[in-house]
């Protein structure tokens, strides 16, 4: 948890100096090729990397991440032939001709995602938490020393979407540099047989937590285009940036809380253990850790927006003043939502998910309609409150279900 403070720490502490080098409108450059590569690359391993965690025999769970792998590879080759052939309509469909030369940039970022999940829980399998954690601060110090040097010579987005690019190549090769160089080792516990063995058992991963996945990313990341579509790249850049200051403490503490609670909670389902005391535990150490920090950011945020950010990033801060009730919700529910992957309720997740999505689509459609940016937000962030409320009960009372419901 420590090395994912430092490094959810160091891109917040550096904003400052961010948002006197980049416009709104560059934040809204990134967030709109993030929101390509993000929305590939969350499905770009068909999610059987959520898979490696599961299996008792490290065997079954090598040829797990083998596996993740190679559909990752075909992923990335598949977005390359996309971009090549409908280069021009996606320009168009992102509204943005500064996206043009980045695009091929795409595939490159789109496959070290999948490596970095893959291995993510791959490590996290083997406790090897300090590995994780290092992976995220390089990842996070290559992004702000890139976007800080290019920034101080270069105005545009260059300098924002080139850091996310290396930040992601970085982070992934840390969490596999052990693996490749002891490659011969790796490769001599591969099977053919095993890993279609093992696709075909954890095949919900595709069939039910893919779909979910793609849905999930969109809540997001393709809601970008429909901000875009009817209000400004102001705006659009307002809120990407907002909700990246605000998504901070979810990804300081949650993140890191995510992965431990997958661990613990996987453990106690083989051992058959009640999970529920272990829910209310992680429900009750969120709510004190966060409700301080964002009473005072409900109650503030505007005036702390424009005085660390620059005036010019109010619109920002009343933005984030608007969304502060549901991310601080999602900050308590996020840390177990992978009790429905261990639990095998993850076609029910997915009716979640999709009702997300919707109900934020709903909003901005009728903030849109009335061109008021301010009640696409307040709607978004009431009904989507409402049902993250919803979630916690649900989560908690799935994780008393038997063993023979599960896997």
């Amino acid at each position: 948890m420590t090395g994912t403070a430092i490094a959810q720490a160091i891109p917040v502490l550096i904003s400052p100096i961010l948002t006197r080098l980049y416009t709104p409108e560059d934040f809204a450059v990134l967030a709109l090729f993030m929101s390509v590569v993000v929305i590939i690359g969350t499905i770009s391993t068909a999610r059987y990397e959520l898979a490696i965690m599961l299996p008792k025999n490290k065997k079954d769970a090598v040829n797990i991440l083998a596996l993740s792998l190679i559909i990752n590879t075909i992923i990335s080759l598949l977005s390359l032939i996309v971009i090549l052939i409908f280069k021009d309509q996606i320009i168009s469909l992102l509204g943005s001709e500064e996206l043009r030369i980045w695009l091929y940039f795409a595939p490159v970022t789109i496959f070290f995602i999948g490596v970095y999940q893959a291995f993510n829980y791959w490590s996290t399998r083997n406790k090897t938490f300090t590995k994780n954690a290092i992976s995220r601060v390089a990842q996070s110090s290559t992004i702000v020393a890139t976007n800080l040097s290019v920034g101080f010579v270069k105005a545009g987005p260059v300098g924002l979407i080139s850091g996310a690019i290396l930040g992601q190549i970085i982070g992934a090769l840390v969490l596999s540099w052990k693996t490749l160089i002891n490659f011969n080792k790796f490769r001599k516990q591969l099977s053919v047989k095993l890993i279609k063995t093992n696709a075909k058992k954890y095949s919900n991963f595709l069939k039910i937590n893919t779909p979910h996945a793609f849905i999930d990313s969109l809540q997001d990341n393709g809601i970008v285009y429909i901000i875009i579509y009817f209000f400004s790249k102001v705006i659009l850049g307002s809120y990407s940036f907002a909700f990246r200051i605000l998504k901070a403490p979810v990804g300081l503490i949650g993140g890191a809380m995510s992965q431990v609670f997958y661990q613990k909670a996987s453990k106690a389902y083989h051992d058959r253990e009640n999970i529920q005391p272990l829910i209310l535990k992680m429900y009750k150490n969120l709510f004190l850790i966060g409700f301080p920090l964002f009473l005072i950011l409900f109650l503030f945020t505007p005036d702390i927006f424009s005085f660390v950010f620059s005036e010019k990033w109010r619109v920002a801060g009343e933005i984030a003043q608007i969304i502060v009730p549901w991310i601080f919700l999602n900050f308590i529910v996020s840390p177990v939502s992978s009790i429905a992957i261990i639990m095998n309720k993850q076609k029910e997740a997915m009716f979640i998910t999709f009702a997300d999505i919707s109900l934020r689509i709903g909003a901005l459609l009728i903030g849109g309609y009335y061109n008021d940016y301010k009640l696409s937000f307040i709607l978004m962030s009431i009904t989507c409150s409402m049902l993250l409320i919803f979630a916690l009960i649900w989560y908690y009372r799935i994780a008393k279900l038997k063993t023979s419901d599960a896997y």
